[in-house]
């Protein structure tokens, strides 16, 4: 069981996304020793009853306010170790679930039984969708609150597909459960024996991820040290591998160079796989922000590329000029045309060549940019998510359609 796979939880507020969360850590026994008593002790200060939830509440605002303010990371188990991200389920905290879902494998789209589709869970599915999330598992929750109707959960399902494809989903997986009584979550609910599928738990375990070690190298370099006469690059293999003898092409610099040493800190070693941080020798020396890659399957240095973008802050209009990051690279670049304006609950397109975007609202952009290393997020998404920023703080997320060389 050494697999370890981030998904990440979404879906409108009050629909139980960190109940079921504490429900998993609760029945994986993933939960410290002392994590119990602590909880305890702070619901008898604030006189509160117990609730799964509360596994995940890190602050106490939280406890006071009931809401979730931040992305909180948990593991739990099944076949496979899970790194679950909760992210908000509140309008003014989409800044924060981007954040949390952007390197996420797997989605799971908490939804109530008893409400039905809300504004959240449009605007959560669409950017799942944007982020390239293709594994989408539909948490049907709170069935307890209606009576475990096979009726009811048909048709949320129905309504929840219906949506999904609009955005391209394809293959979906819905499990009707009860997160507070635990339904369908690790063991198969004696209450709802109509349903026959997979429990949640067994719904993540049958998935498989694309794996990042097959796609082309990307080693984007963090740093340049000169450690015992040597100039050791340091960065991070986002996808792909390497092994010590190979010829890399680093851009947007154009450094070529024979790999003459990996180091894993402090150790020699011959090779490096997707997520590994390392350093490597190459006898020539490259800079922050370069983009390293096989001479077969180069990395590419743009100046244009056509991205879609989430607005999370303020108004974007044709001819402003933000702060672009992507990877460990920075820069300025213009929006130079606004394709289409689009509805991020719906995914539908508001108008064509606008010239103004509105918060939370999407937009397919030209970018003009300094020469700075991306891929189509579709081929490689490791390098095909970027952030927009303005007077240092985050405005935008996007991810790159269409590199234009």
């Amino acid at each position: 069981m050494d697999v370890n796979i981030d998904v990440v939880i979404v879906g409108h507020v009050d629909h139980g996304k960190s109940t079921l969360i504490g429900r998993l850590l609760y029945d994986s026994e993933t939960l410290p020793e002392d994590k119990l008593d602590e909880i305890q002790i702070i619901l008898e200060e604030y006189k509160k009853q117990f609730e799964f939830a509360y596994f995940l509440d890190s602050f106490e605002e939280e406890f006071k306010e009931e809401l979730t303010i931040d992305t909180t990371r948990v593991m739990f188990k099944g076949r496979n170790y899970y790194t679950i991200i909760d992210v908000p389920g509140h309008t003014e905290f989409i800044k924060n679930m981007l954040t949390g879902a952007c390197h996420a494998q797997i989605a799971s789209l908490v939804v109530s039984a008893s409400d039905g589709i809300q504004e959240q869970t449009g605007r959560h599915a669409f950017l799942i969708h944007m982020l390239g999330i293709k594994t989408v598992l539909v948490a049907i929750n709170k069935m307890d609150l209606v009576d475990y109707s096979q009726a009811a959960f048909e048709k949320i399902k129905d309504e929840t597909a219906n949506l999904l494809a609009s955005l391209g989903f394809s293959v979906t997986v819905f499990v009707p459960i009860s997160a507070i009584e635990g339904d369908n979550i690790y063991t198969p609910s004696e209450r709802m024996d109509w349903y026959h599928g997979p429990t949640l738990v067994q719904a993540l375990d049958e998935t498989e991820p694309e794996a990042a070690s097959e796609k082309p190298l990307r080693l984007v370099v963090q740093d340049v040290y000169h450690l015992d006469a040597e100039k050791v690059t340091v960065g991070r293999i986002e996808c792909g591998t390497m092994r010590k003898g190979e010829e890399l092409v680093f851009q947007p610099s154009g450094v070529r160079g024979k790999v003459h040493k990996i180091i894993d800190f402090p150790e020699e070693v011959t090779d490096g796989k997707a997520g590994d941080s390392i350093g490597i020798v190459v006898g020539y020396e490259t800079r922050r922000g370069d983009v390293g890659g096989h001479i077969e399957t180069p990395p590419k240095s743009v100046d244009r590329f056509l991205g879609e973008v989430v607005l999370i802050e303020g108004t974007l209009k044709r001819g402003d000029v933000f702060s672009i990051k992507c990877g460990t690279n920075r820069g300025e670049c213009l929006v130079e045309e606004i394709r289409e304006r689009i509805n991020s609950e719906t995914g539908e397109v508001i108008e064509e060549n606008s010239t103004e975007v509105s918060k939370n609202e999407a937009a397919t952009i030209v970018f003009k940019t300094p020469p700075m290393v991306v891929d189509n997020f579709s081929e490689i998404p490791q390098l095909g998510r970027f952030v927009l920023t303005r007077d240092g703080r985050n405005v935008a997320l996007g991810i790159v359609l269409e590199s234009m060389v």
